[in-house]
């Protein structure tokens, strides 16, 4: 037990010291369209911040290909939006920075005081952020994708230690395979997987599967927590911070399986960071309030002594 105590502790810790870390992208290690999102009219990768959330929103609403424009760019290559289809509901959003001139109260672009006739200097200048709405190809009923689907990337060989976490774990849920998405659902206390040829590699389904075991145990009748127990909207804090016990539970379980899933580090630490930004108090506490539930869920998982609430 010692052990597993210092992976905790140790995997904890690491998170804590990559809160501040920039330029991590986190991408979904299932192949379906490509990887990182473009921009479907100018074909251009999105970075950063958007990378993360237009990832998680392409995996949430199960969309097949991760190409993105917004309605503007849509109008002007006569796209055909489908009845019903919108962006803000599903919070399919980009952010940009965008230094700003300040112009008697009023701030304005450099292109906006060009326009104007007045000159840039003297204006008080700052970076400030900007979002709008991008729609999804899927959401058109004239787009198609302008790359090719990524078919199956490996010869599946399950990892025994791996498996045996599923196996012995006796409230485990329900499992099946198919689709493009990776997803708990509470109510049939299901978990629904792509293929597992369609990974990059045998290890980066299985650190998906402790992902979505990790959620399973917060069911109403097991460990009962707010994320899952209760009906939480996408990007909600309760689902935020579900989010971050099931990736640090996750993270446990690689620690203790001995896994190597591709970029495990970057990647996982680019998932935390993206959800910890959506949270109100982003700060280390919220880690480590995050990292007791995930060790307690973990201990669930293996039987080890985890009692049956939060």
């Amino acid at each position: 037990m010692e052990a597993k105590i210092n992976i905790y502790e140790s995997i904890t810790a690491r998170v804590i010291a990559g809160l501040e870390t920039d330029g991590l992208a986190w991408f979904r290690p299932w192949a379906a369209n490509g990887y990182g999102p473009i921009n479907h009219t100018t074909g251009r990768a999105y970075k950063g911040f958007n990378v993360f959330w237009l990832n998680t929103v392409c995996a949430e609403q199960g969309y097949e290909d991760n190409e993105w424009l917004t309605f503007n760019q849509a109008k002007a290559i006569g796209a055909t939006l489908k009845k019903g289809e919108r962006a803000k509901d599903r919070h399919q959003h980009v952010i940009f920075w965008m230094l700003s001139f300040k112009h008697e109260d009023k701030w304005y672009s450099a292109a906006q005081l060009k326009k104007m006739g007045i000159p840039q200097s003297g204006c008080p200048k700052a970076w400030n952020m900007r979002s709008f709405y991008v729609f999804n190809i899927a959401q058109f009923e004239d787009l198609t994708a302008k790359r090719p689907a990524v078919e199956g990337v490996t010869d599946f060989v399950p990892i025994e230690e791996a498996k045996k976490i599923y196996a012995q774990f006796d409230k485990r849920p329900s499992l099946s395979h198919g689709g493009d998405r990776a997803y708990y659902m509470p109510s049939a206390h299901h978990v629904q997987m792509p293929e597992p040829s369609k990974f990059v590699t045998a290890d980066d389904y299985y650190k998906t599967l402790f992902h979505e075991l990790t959620h399973s145990t917060g069911h109403a009748d097991l460990l009962s927590r707010k994320g899952v127990a209760e009906v939480n909207t996408f990007g909600s804090d309760n689902y935020s911070e579900e989010e971050l016990v099931a990736e640090l539970g996750s993270e446990f379980l690689v620690g203790i399986t001995g896994i190597n899933p591709k970029d495990n580090e970057s990647n996982s630490q680019a998932y935390i960071n993206g959800w910890i930004s959506r949270l109100k108090e982003s700060d280390p506490k919220t880690i480590v309030y995050a990292s007791q539930h995930a060790q307690k869920a973990v201990e669930f998982i293996l039987k080890a002594d985890a009692e049956a609430t939060v």
